[in-house]
């Protein structure tokens, strides 16, 4: 399966937010980072951060796993990019102020937590208001695909179950633990990767409040 947490060869011209994903809905969510103050949670072998960086945007990387993160520092040390690296996992944001953050991203690497909502107030604190948080998610439909006939499944979609090491994350659970911890959901996208089930489910959310 898709994973961009493997440093793999991965795209640094754009943010690749699920398999197949190209550059043109980069551009519809992301945009210009030009200055920005920019997350990359769960930044794994670091493309996204990587790529971020030369587009312009100061980075902040997190990833809990060592050998990722040596990855990634190894990445931007070839590409002679600067990013911040802190091994930590998606809750542990306390070195970052209240209210640095321009803009947040996330791909698939949440699929690797049950506990949506800590995460997202976490998040919600160091936003600046009014900001957007990018998070793709391996689609439901893709964890619980047969791996030999993608076009059936082998388990039932019951939230937070988890398969494998990742958790089974529904539209209906990201939307509302983004209700819940104040943000407003301003995009909802369920991408194919070719296959008959749809690989990657992507939201977009602005924070709201203060």
């Amino acid at each position: 399966m898709y994973d961009p947490r493997t440093p793999t060869q991965r795209p640094l011209t754009h943010v690749e937010l699920g398999p197949s994903l190209g550059a043109t809905l980069d551009r519809r969510l992301i945009g210009d980072v030009r200055g920005k103050r920019v997350l990359d949670l769960g930044c794994g072998g670091g493309h996204t951060a990587v790529g971020l960086a030369r587009r312009g945007a100061r980075v902040i990387a997190t990833d809990p796993d060592p050998g990722q993160l040596y990855s990634a520092r190894t990445l931007a040390t070839n590409n002679e990019t600067r990013v911040e690296f802190h091994e930590a996992n998606p809750a542990e944001l306390a070195f970052i102020r209240a209210d640095q953050i321009d803009l947040v991203v996330s791909v698939w690497s949440l699929s690797l937590t049950d506990d949506l909502d800590h995460v997202l107030r976490q998040l919600h604190r160091v936003m600046r208001s009014g900001v957007h948080l990018v998070i793709s998610l391996p689609h439901p439909a893709a964890l619980c695909a047969d791996p030999v006939d993608p076009s059936r499944t082998v388990q039932s979609w019951r939230s937070n179950d988890p398969i494998g090491e990742r958790y089974v994350h529904t539209a209906e659970d990201v939307v509302t633990a983004l209700s819940r911890t104040n943000f407003a959901v301003d995009l909802l996208l369920e991408r194919h990767a070719g296959g008959p089930m749809p690989a990657s489910l992507i939201v977009r959310a602005r924070k709201i409040g203060i």
